[in-house]
């Protein structure tokens, strides 16, 4: 028999993955779906703006995560939580409304964007001290992988339908009613949010000055928090390029650069379904350098993608999966790391430490990306043997090299956590 307590946290935990399941829709339409990609193209954005409103949320967060983790101990977690929430989906109504707002519609996009991304980052800093109190310590990894396996698959089922609902050529009002609809329906998050019952615990008013300190203190942390923003720092543009890549070099229908982004989901979904427990037997190192060499070796695969190619629909759609696999597997090993690292005195601020290095690596891959695309820093054209590659083919190259030049950054970590008891 089950006790009380147990019963509680799993009763907690139900309520958090079917939270998650509603309103996770926003976060990967911003982030990781081509919709928003398609439609600041279709408003007059070019690839670097394209590719920019991919990193808005990331750049924020690893801004504003500290200073929400404090807040977060003052308001409480679910209160930050749901009001946060709100925000976002209000801001997603912005970006439906965007485009019908004539030579406003790419500033107020990406205004609504930033508001978006600056919620999520008070979000993101209630969300996880909240659950680091309702899931037991042996049960993490496993927890994540659930949480993430069910989120997945509602959002890449929402996108699926989206590029069915698009047609082999987007249209701008189509694209609204899709964003407005991922608006409405995550709001059914703060439902099962408010259910969640916490444990009671005092108010922390502590400076986090003194809290930042001592995490830095904390050289395992610290270490694998600078390992963290230099392996995603190389590996997380990959994905949004490819985006842009399939559209405007490779000039694939928009319905199958949208089925793609959901091909992307489902590797992620798999990846979730398999990486708690991988993580749990391996633990995170093992996890972590097999993620490094099919990263490399996935961007290397990407340079033989060439325009006129009547397969690169289906290889894209392969090597994307791959992606979103091994990405799936290395967020459930950063997730139990942080949070088994974290000091359990300062746990908020110091988890809001660690994810502030490893988003500002989100953040700035795609921003560098972004800001190579935008300057022509890149050559158009240039040859490798006999073939003729492009400024996408570079920077798959340049992200295949940082992924390998910085596995050396592992032995900054040398005490990462087994999981397996």
């Amino acid at each position: 028999m089950h006790s009380v307590n147990d019963t509680l946290a799993r009763r907690n935990m139900r309520f958090a993955i079917t939270s998650a399941c509603w309103g996770q829709i926003l976060i990967v339409i911003a982030k990781d779906s081509s919709i928003i990609i398609i439609l600041a193209s279709m408003i007059g954005a070019g690839d670097s703006v394209a590719v920019f409103t991919t990193a808005i949320t990331d750049a924020a967060t690893c801004l504003l995560l500290l200073l929400f983790a404090a807040l977060s101990n003052r308001v409480g977690l679910k209160q930050q939580t749901m009001g946060a929430h709100v925000i976002m989906a209000l801001s997603f109504v912005f970006v439906a409304l965007a485009p019908w707002l004539g030579p406003a519609a790419a500033p107020t996009l990406l205004l609504a964007l930033l508001v978006f991304a600056i919620a999520q980052s008070g979000y993101m800093a209630a969300w996880f001290p909240m659950l680091d109190e309702i899931v037991p310590a042996g049960e993490r990894a496993l927890f994540f992988g659930r949480l993430r396996v069910a989120w997945q698959l509602i959002a890449a089922g929402f996108v699926l339908l989206s590029g069915w609902f698009l047609g082999r050529h987007a249209t701008v009002g189509r694209l609204q009613l899709i964003i407005a609809a991922a608006a409405v329906v995550s709001l059914g998050r703060l439902v099962y949010i408010a259910r969640i019952q916490l444990p009671d615990r005092p108010p922390q008013t502590g400076r986090i000055v003194p809290a930042v300190l001592e995490s830095l203190r904390n050289r395992t942390l610290t270490g694998f928090s600078i390992y963290l923003f230099f392996l995603y720092l190389a590996a997380n543009g990959t994905i949004p390029v490819v985006f842009v890549f399939g559209r405007n070099y490779l000039h694939l229908p928009d319905n199958i650069i949208v089925i793609l982004s959901a091909v992307v989901m489902v590797g992620l979904l798999l990846g979730f379904l398999a990486g708690g427990r991988v993580v749990h037997h391996l633990g995170a190192k093992r996890v972590l350098v097999s993620v490094h060499i099919g990263f490399a070796l996935l961007n290397l695969a990407l340079l033989a993608l060439h325009a006129g190619n009547p397969q690169a629909a289906l290889v894209l759609g392969l090597i994307l999966g791959l992606y979103g696999a091994l990405f799936a597997c290395a967020s459930i090993a950063v997730t139990s790391e942080l949070m088994a690292l974290a000091l359990p005195q300062h746990k908020a601020v110091s988890l809001a430490f660690g994810l502030s290095l490893y988003t500002a690596g989100m953040a700035g891959s795609r921003l560098l990306a972004s800001f190579l695309l935008g300057t022509g820093l890149l050559a158009e054209q240039w040859t490798w043997g006999t073939r003729i590659l492009s400024r996408y083919h570079s920077l798959f190259l340049l992200a295949a090299a940082g992924v390998v030049g910085c596995m050396l950054l592992l032995i900054m970590v040398p005490g990462m956590v087994r999981y397996k008891e």
